[in-house]
């Protein structure tokens, strides 16, 4: 409350101040002074306004280089395959493929085909995880991509 008055003082005798230059000055005077004041007051607002536009404008493109950066390095890491990799069934394949890219696959065997479901919020990721599975030599049969919400649904049959 002390901090308030004593704030609320100092206002007061600056503007008592201020208003006594004023009345001493002539009506020309005082109004350029105030104007200027106006304008002064104003052009430091906008600019204030336009740097803080420009920042957030650069750090909104940085963050999108360095989100294309990682999908990016996502779609181009190697992976390394094992001596025993043909040794594999198609189910360990796959689940191995989804560790590595730390996604959760639900799979379900329908005689020789296999029916995998994995959830993401990322396309990138998805496509990703898709490549790699092919890259094992496994073929995709059927596959069907559906957004719900923030995750994105991957349904595939896969041989």
């Amino acid at each position: 409350m002390k901090a308030m008055d004593n704030m609320q003082s100092k206002f007061d005798t600056w503007s008592d101040r201020m208003s006594d230059h004023l009345e001493k000055m002539s009506p020309r005077e005082r109004y350029m002074v105030v104007f200027t004041s106006l304008f002064v007051v104003l052009a430091l607002i906008g600019s204030a306004l336009w740097y803080t536009h420009i920042a957030a404008e650069n750090q909104n493109k940085r963050v999108n280089e360095l989100k294309d950066l990682v999908v990016w390095m996502q779609s181009n890491v190697v992976t390394m395959k094992p001596a025993n990799d043909l040794a594999m069934t198609t189910a360990e394949k796959i689940q191995r493929v989804a560790q590595q890219q730390s996604i959760s696959v639900a799979s379900q065997q329908v005689g020789e085909q296999m029916q995998i479901v994995a959830q993401h919020e990322n396309y990138a990721v998805l496509a990703n995880f898709l490549t790699q599975i092919a890259q094992m030599g496994i073929s995709i049969e059927k596959l069907e991509l559906v957004k719900s919400e923030a995750q994105i649904k991957l349904t595939a049959t896969v041989q």
